[in-house]
């Protein structure tokens, strides 16, 4: 029994790091597994002998508006299907809702007349095989279709934004053709079944959503504070609007202790954010370590003592982030947002309401850094081990999928 794996990059480039926890447990449970990753970026990753990988289904960034038109004008893909939904959903009503219209449609006319694509795929699929798309969007608008020509077991993991409509201003094209064609829905948090069940019960069958949570190695634990020196914060995500990253910095601005700030990560917000930075008091520490390998990022919590680790985003699914300091033993402060409830509360830190001011966070880190923080630190390692250990969910999460018909 082999497995055919439809990634964003993966195994090219930085992203979609969590799949590397997975992908050894993958390995190990199917006789083969191949990666369908729909487009490339630079850099490949080593890869366990049985798994393979495929070219990219497209040949450009779906963020390449003239290669989008290029390639998804010209070719006879279906578009039936399309013009039936942009007047049942009315779509023309709104702008957003125009621009994910398009956009889906263009990708999917890209990705459908690839026609190297079909051949590989209906040669190499037998019966016994399944398909796991690791998103619910994007490369899954061909399922529909490769259904039509052979009935594998379809298995489709959900996140955030390929989840929830609002994430993606209230519309995903296309999910009335999808969903149909969607064996099992395996959502990373309760709240993504929720969700899911809540507002597509007409188009799934609830017995078939299930909880499949990501997970994070054990890697040891956060070293103690040995030295007088500032609260230690750390915050890690891309540099991009619904991290909020600013509502930190305004936050910092209100503390008036020594306090060193980091940030893992960059993003398109770089250059602003670094200069909204250069305004706090000189109290406040800032360093700004940029983009580094998930395993960059391992080492920084192996050998950097952590105090705080703060997330203040605007939507989120379970945030790997989260579970990887919560593995070291590092408490959380985290705005209610997604499945984030379903790992922070205040036995490991503290949950934070949305809508929250810099104000009121600038609080709640004072507060913590006037505490003795032994307790969180012992349960955030409780929490991880008791819900994001990744030896425990991929185990269960591999023989799952292998015994799904």
């Amino acid at each position: 029994m082999r497995l055919f794996l439809f990634t964003d990059t993966f195994p090219h480039g930085l992203s979609e790091a969590f799949l590397e926890n997975e992908l050894p447990f993958l390995a190990d449970k199917f006789e083969k597994v191949i990666l369908i990753p729909l487009y490339k970026k630079p850099g490949t990753r080593a890869l366990p002998n049985n798994v393979k990988f495929w070219d990219t289904i497209i040949k450009f960034n779906p963020s390449d508006k003239f290669n989008m038109l290029r390639h998804g004008l010209f070719n006879l893909a279906p578009v039936g299907f399309a013009i039936k939904e942009f007047f049942n959903k009315k779509v023309y009503l709104n702008k957003k809702w125009l621009w994910n219209f398009f956009t889906s449609l263009l990708l999917f006319r890209s990705i459908y007349s690839n026609t190297k694509l079909w051949e590989q795929l209906q040669n190499e699929i037998t019966p016994e095989d399944k398909l796991y798309f690791y998103w619910g969007d994007k490369s899954i608008l061909i399922l529909p279709f490769l259904k039509f020509k052979m009935n594998n077991t379809a298995l489709v993991r959900f996140h955030r934004t390929d989840l929830y409509e609002y994430a993606k201003g209230g519309y995903i094209p296309f999910r009335q053709l999808v969903f149909p064609a969607i064996d099992w829905f395996l959502p990373i948090s309760a709240d993504g079944k929720r969700y899911l069940i809540e507002n597509y019960s007409d188009l799934l069958d609830v017995e078939k959503v299930r909880i499949s949570r990501l997970g994070v190695f054990d890697n040891g634990i956060n070293p103690e504070n040995n030295e007088a020196s500032a609260f230690q914060l750390v915050s890690c995500s891309y540099m991009v609007p619904v991290k909020r990253i600013s509502l930190i910095i305004d936050a910092l601005k209100s503390v008036d202790f020594q306090l060193k700030w980091t940030h893992i990560g960059t993003g398109q917000l770089h250059e602003q954010l670094s200069a909204c930075a250069k305004t706090l008091p000189s109290n406040i520490h800032v360093e700004f370590s940029g983009s580094l390998p998930n395993k960059g990022v391992l080492n920084f919590y192996q050998q950097k003592h952590v105090d705080l680790f703060i997330n203040v985003s605007a939507s989120e699914g379970v945030p790997v982030s989260i579970m990887e300091v919560l593995s070291f033993g590092i408490p959380v402060l985290a705005t209610d947002v997604g499945g984030t409830s379903e790992i922070v509360d205040n036995q490991v830190g503290e949950l934070l309401k949305t809508d929250i001011s810099a104000n009121e966070i600038a609080k709640k880190i004072t507060h913590l850094s006037n505490q003795n923080l032994d307790e969180l630190r012992k349960n955030a390692r409780i929490r991880w081990n008791d819900i994001s250990n990744a030896e425990t969910n991929y185990t269960e999460f591999v023989e799952f999928i292998s015994e799904r018909n």
